[in-house]
C-alpha cells in the first residue's frame, strides 16, 4: 500500500498529513483539552480540586467533591490565524473561525449513608479533548518539484494509484527517443512558482462515564472510562506553475488530496485527590492508552498543462473510486500527572499540574483485520519513525482564582512540551475568565490564546513551509445545581 507524504505541521507544531505516517499519531495524542469555561480559565490546572466537570476528564478523583447534582452545557467560538511562508518570501495569513460545544455534562450526586464514604458520585458527559479547525496558505519561488518523486516511482514500477499513476494519466509522463521521461529530466531541480492552501475541519471529543467516592473528606478516589470521538477532514491543493519558462513545455500542474478520518475508541483514567490540610490538596492521574479504531476516506486529482508542437495541452486524472476506505487501529501513549493546590480560605485558589507522556510510544496497527505482508512492512516502518521523531515530554498548566462575594476572576498559563525528538522548548497559552456563581446556577466566560510553529512540507525532500499559528477559544458555560 503506497500512501502520499503530503504534510502539513501546522498548529502548535502538532502535524495534519494525509494518510497513515508519523505525524497522524501525534494528531490523536498531543491534546490541548477544553471543557467548561472555568476549567478552561484558571488554566485547566484543576487535578487537585475537583467539583468541576471539565477535570473529570484529567483526575476522575475530582468528581467526589461535588456536593449536590449539576448539568453544565458549554458553547465555543474558536479563532485561527496560521502565518506561513517559505524561506525567503512574504509570508501569508489565513484566518478560521468555527462555533461548536467543547462540554456537556450531568453530575449526580449521592450519600451512601455510611460512617466513613462522604459521598459516591456518578457523571457522564463529554469534553473536547482537542480542535483541528486551522487554515493554511503559503507562495513562493522555490527549486524542485513534486513530480521527481512521481516519476521515479513510475519509472521503477511502483504502483501509487493515489499520486504516480494519476499523474502518469494526464500525460506528465511520456516517451521520447530515449523512452520514458518528463518536462523535468535533466532539470530536476529548476526554480519553479509554487502554493499550497490546506483547510483542516474536525474535533476529538471524549465521553466520560465516571464514578468516585470521598472516603472521610480526606481520600478522594475516581474511574473514569473515556470513550474519545474522532473526527477530522483535510482538503488540500498544491500547484507549481513556471511563468518564468525555466522548464521546456510545461507550464502547470496543480494536485489535490482529500481525507477524511473517523473513528472512536476507549481508555480507562484513575485518580486520587489527598486532602493535607483544609487548604492543602494533592492529586495524582494516570491514563491509560487510547486504543482508537480509524477509518480513512481518501482520495487524489492531477492536473497537467503543458505547451508542445500540437499547442496547449491539459488534463486532468482523478485517483480510483473504491480503494478507501480504510481501517486501522492506534494507540497512543500512557500519561501520568502529579498536582497541588492551595486554598486561600475564602478568597480562592492557586493551583498546579504537571503531566507526563511519551509520544514515541504511539503504535499503529495495519493488519488487525486483514493481514498482509505488505501493510505489515509499512506498519513497522511507521512505528520506527516514531520512535525515531518523537519523544517524552512534561506540560505543566498553572492556574488561580480569586472570589469576590459571587464573582469570580480567573488566569492560567501553559507549558505544553514539544513533542519533535531534540527539542526542549514549549508551545504556550494564557487563559483568562470571569463568573458569577449562585445558589442554584452559575455562569462562566472563559478564554484562552495559544501560540505555537510548525511547519508544512507538501512532498517528501520538499522546500518547507513555516508557520506561526495563533488561536483564540471563547468558551461560555452554563450550570445548574439542583
Amino acid at each position: 500500500m503506497k500512501y502520499i507524504a503530503f504534510v502539513a505541521l501546522a498548529l502548535f507544531g502538532a502535524t495534519h498529513s494525509f494518510a497513515q505516517n508519523a505525524s497522524e499519531a501525534l494528531r490523536y495524542s498531543y491534546l490541548q483539552p477544553g471543557g467548561t469555561a472555568r476549567y478552561l480559565g484558571a488554566g485547566g490546572a484543576f487535578g487537585a480540586l475537583g467539583a468541576e466537570f471539565g477535570g473529570i476528564n484529567q483526575n476522575p478523583a475530582g468528581l467526589a467533591l461535588f456536593r449536590s447534582d449539576e448539568l453544565v452545557l458549554t458553547p465555543s467560538l474558536r479563532f485561527a490565524n496560521t502565518q506561513s511562508r517559505l524561506s525567503g518570501e512574504l509570508p501569508y495569513e489565513d484566518d478560521k473561525s468555527k462555533f461548536g460545544f467543547d462540554n456537556i455534562g450531568i453530575v449526580f450526586n449521592t450519600n451512601p449513608g455510611g460512617k466513613n464514604w462522604k459521598t459516591f458520585n456518578f457523571a457522564i458527559g463529554y469534553n473536547r479533548l482537542a480542535d483541528y479547525n486551522n487554515a493554511v496558505y503559503y507562495e513562493g519561488n522555490a527549486n524542485g518539484t513534486i513530480l521527481n518523486g512521481f516519476f521515479r516511482d513510475y519509472s521503477n514500477g511502483i504502483g501509487d494509484a493515489y499520486g504516480a499513476d494519476v499523474a502518469a494519466q494526464t500525460g506528465a509522463f511520456y516517451e521520447d527517443s530515449t523512452g520514458l521521461t518528463y518536462d523535468f529530466a535533466g532539470n530536476e531541480n529548476a526554480l519553479v512558482n509554487r502554493s499550497q492552501a490546506l483547510l483542516t475541519s474536525g474535533r476529538m471529543n471524549e465521553m466520560a462515564v465516571s464514578f468516585a467516592g470521598n472516603y472521610n473528606e480526606k481520600l478522594m478516589i475516581g474511574l473514569t472510562i473515556g470513550v474519545p470521538f474522532v473526527n477530522y477532514r483535510i482538503d488540500g491543493e498544491y500547484v507549481e506553475s513556471d511563468p518564468a519558462g525555466n522548464v521546456e513545455y510545461f507550464d502547470r500542474l496543480a494536485f489535490t488530496e482529500y481525507l477524511r478520518t473517523s473513528g472512536l475508541g476507549i481508555n480507562v483514567k484513575l485518580g486520587l485527590i489527598y486532602r493535607v490540610t483544609q487548604a492543602l490538596r494533592l492529586g495524582a492521574a494516570f491514563h491509560s492508552p487510547s486504543a482508537l479504531s480509524l477509518t480513512d476516506t481518501y482520495n487524489t486529482s492531477f492536473t497537467y498543462e503543458y505547451t508542445d508542437g500540437t499547442g496547449y495541452n491539459n488534463a486532468t486524472a482523478n485517483s480510483p473510486e473504491g480503494a478507501l476506505p480504510l481501517d486501522y487501529k492506534l494507540r497512543t501513549p500512557w500519561r501520568a500527572s502529579a498536582s497541588a493546590a492551595v486554598l486561600i480560605k475564602k478568597y480562592g485558589f492557586l493551583s498546579a499540574d504537571v503531566e507526563w507522556v511519551d509520544y514515541s510510544a504511539n503504535r499503529f496497527n495495519l493488519t488487525a483485520d486483514v493481514p498482509n505482508q505488505e501493510n505489515q512492512q509499512y506498519e513497522r516502518a511507521i512505528n520506527n519513525d516514531i520512535q525515531r521523531l518523537y519523544q517524552q515530554t512534561m506540560n505543566v498548566r498553572l492556574g488561580g482564582e480569586l472570589a469576590l462575594d459571587e464573582f469570580r476572576i480567573r488566569g492560567g498559563y501553559n507549558l505544553l512540551g514539544r513533542p519533535q525528538e531534540g527539542t526542549s522548548d514549549f508551545n504556550t497559552a494564557i487563559t483568562a475568565g470571569l463568573g458569577i456563581r449562585g445558589q442554584s446556577y452559575y455562569i462562566d466566560l472563559g478564554w484562552r490564546r495559544s501560540q505555537g510553529e510548525g511547519s508544512v512540507i507538501p512532498y517528501p525532500a520538499a522546500p518547507v513551509a513555516t508557520t506561526k499559528t495563533v488561536a483564540n477559544d471563547f468558551l461560555l458555560s452554563v450550570g445548574f445545581k439542583f
